[in-house]
């Protein structure tokens, strides 16, 4: 009887080790996934956590590109108009999922049509630029009813606060600091529903359709779902440590910026074309890419 008992304490043993060894050794044939994203800028990323997973903020759009093409990036968060610059010459980059909707802001003025004759400060050389190109041009002004000062997002901010500019161009976190603030605003998203009656995407995630045939591929796209269903619980915390933001702009940039699920290929679309409409990039490439940009998997 005794030597029994001691038989099932040390299979119970063995079991317990069986498991932890399983737990802490990585799984055969596993490869880290390095994750690229750009400077500055918020995404369900901020949230997302794994011994697997490397990530890479890159301070210029090009790098990123670069690193990409050469297959040191697996998969990234952008633009998706910073996409369809980038599969422009890498026709293998594909868009695997949506991440936000819009979420820039013009600060500084209650209506766009307010915005002739006055100063506006922007990052001339973003998307966020071309799109707000676009519907300038839609509420009927151009960019020669404006007086464009052009410089990097944080000098943006401080140019507002000096009153060099009358209003500014910014996406997140910076929309949410400066509107918790007080200052006056003009949602892009806003202006979308207005003039094109839908809601364009901001963020997508694109990877190569080279790592897509990969094991770990399947376990980051997972990974990246829970966190767009666990966003409402957990990115308060995060951003706030990541961004240095108070309790108060973390209220409001979780009341602005909307997660989206799944991959809804005409809202990025619209994104593509307020961008070719801003003069980010051309009309042919948007026809282009509905033909291969989007993942099937």
């Amino acid at each position: 009887m005794v030597a029994q008992l001691m038989k099932w304490h040390y299979l119970l043993i063995l079991a317990l080790l069986l498991i932890a060894a399983y737990l802490i050794i990585p799984k055969e044939g596993r490869r880290e996934v390095v994750v690229g994203t750009i400077q500055g800028g918020i995404s369900t990323l901020d949230i997302m956590e794994a011994d697997w997973m490397k990530v890479v903020r890159f301070d210029k759009p090009l790098d990123l590109s670069q690193a990409l093409s050469r297959g040191e990036v697996d998969v990234a968060v952008i633009t998706a108009e910073m996409y369809a610059k980038f599969a422009e010459k890498d026709k293998d980059l594909k868009v695997i999922a949506a991440d936000m909707l819009q979420n820039q802001a013009i600060i500084g003025i209650e209506d766009i049509r307010e915005l002739k004759g006055k100063r506006v400060g922007a990052t001339t050389a973003s998307g966020t630029y071309a799109m707000f190109l676009a519907y300038l041009n839609l509420s009927g002004l151009s960019q020669k009813d404006i007086i464009v000062v052009d410089a990097p997002p944080l000098q943006l901010v401080q140019a507002l606060e000096r009153k060099d500019v009358d209003a500014i161009v910014c996406w997140e976190p910076i929309a949410s600091k400066l509107i918790a603030k007080g200052y006056k605003h003009v949602d892009f998203i806003k202006l979308a529903e207005r003039y094109l009656g839908r809601k364009p995407v901001m963020l997508v995630w694109v990877a190569k359709a080279s790592f897509l045939g990969r094991p770990e591929a399947k376990e980051f796209i997972e990974m990246r779902e829970r966190a767009a269903s666990e966003w409402g619980k957990r990115a308060p915390e995060a951003l706030k440590k990541l961004y240095n933001m108070s309790d108060g702009e973390i209220s409001v940039l979780m009341r602005r910026v909307e997660i989206v699920r799944g991959l809804p290929k005409e809202d990025i679309i619209a994104a593509w074309e307020l961008a070719s409409a801003g003069g980010y990039i051309s009309e042919g490439l948007i026809e282009e890419l509905k033909g291969r940009a989007f993942w099937e998997g």
